[in-house]
């Protein structure tokens, strides 16, 4: 998926075109909503928590469906004191970040937009990961958040601390949650992510498999290809000679030996930007918190 900033750039325009007036940290954060689940993943990863590899990966692709994740936009919007415009915002916001998601050409990863009808991802492969678009758009991203949190600002929508509407909030946020347990059974038949082929590892040979920006370790008895899992089966093909992020589709001739059929190296590093990104998040909320500072007579017509 692109990073953070690019998201930023796209949405955040998107987003001034379609409302004149829009508080940019609901804006900033539905750039993010459906990433959240993909950053627990990984604290979780990081971590070391005792968890189930695969369900774990089946429970993070439910949480950053479209309809999962509208559930937490809901939740997030009835805590404040405009709760239709602040989902309609956030939701809309989810739905363009998955549209871009889908735009970048992935090898065996994509979206799922029409979840829980369908559970099939949705990939358009239209931009190269490494696409120079993406950086300029990374760039444009970062100054355009940047101006949003130096820029003069209105009055921001509130977040209500009533009973009632935190009671609500809860409820909505326990929904989704709960909302992906009962799916996935149906997204490990989809194939989403291979996860059915690595799972049932004595039935691997000559099933299929594609890996998306995964690591390839290149050592003295041969090549080695890390599955998300943290598992490192043996590699035939045509390999590189040296370490790299990879993606590939490639066919398994033992559970333990990987032939490759296809494979293109990555040679950038997506995670900086995404980090910057959450800083920038941050801070425009930060700023939010601080109170708004009126506009200038002349920028409001006065």
């Amino acid at each position: 998926m692109p990073n953070t900033l690019v998201h930023f750039a796209a949405q955040g325009a998107a987003s001034h075109a379609l409302w004149r007036r829009v508080d940019p940290r609901f804006v900033y954060l539905g750039c993010l909503l459906p990433d959240l689940p993909w950053i627990l993943r990984r604290a979780v990863v990081g971590f070391g928590l005792e968890v189930d590899a695969f369900d774990l990966r089946l429970y993070t692709m439910a949480l950053a469906s479209l309809a999962v994740t509208l559930l937490l936009a809901v939740a997030i919007a009835v805590a404040t004191t405009a709760p239709r415009l602040v989902a309609t915002v956030l939701g809309l916001n989810a739905l363009f970040h998955l549209l871009l998601d889908a735009t970048e050409v992935k090898f065996g990863n994509g979206v799922h937009l029409l979840a829980p009808l369908s559970w099939r991802m949705t990939s358009f492969d239209l931009i190269p990961g490494e696409s120079p678009v993406y950086f300029v758009l990374a760039l444009g991203g970062a100054l355009l958040v940047a101006w949003e949190i130096a820029r003069p600002r209105g009055t921001a929508v509130a977040f209500g601390l009533r009973p009632r509407r935190l009671a609500a909030a809860a409820v909505l946020f326990a929904a989704y949650l709960v909302a992906p347990l009962p799916f996935l059974g149906a997204i490990e038949v989809s194939g989403s992510y291979s996860v059915k082929t690595l799972r049932e590892v004595e039935l691997r040979p000559g099933r299929a498999v594609s890996l998306d920006r995964t690591a390839f370790l290149a050592t003295p008895a041969g090549g080695l290809v890390q599955l998300w899992t943290g598992e490192r089966v043996r590699a035939t093909g045509a390999l590189p000679t040296h370490d790299a992020t990879v993606s590939l589709h490639g066919t398994f001739l033992e559970s333990d030996v990987l032939r490759i059929d296809r494979l293109v190296e990555h040679r950038g590093n997506r995670d900086w930007p995404s980090y910057l990104g959450l800083v920038l998040l941050a801070l425009v909320f930060l700023r939010g918190a601080l109170g708004p500072r009126a506009l200038p007579r002349s920028a409001s017509g006065a």
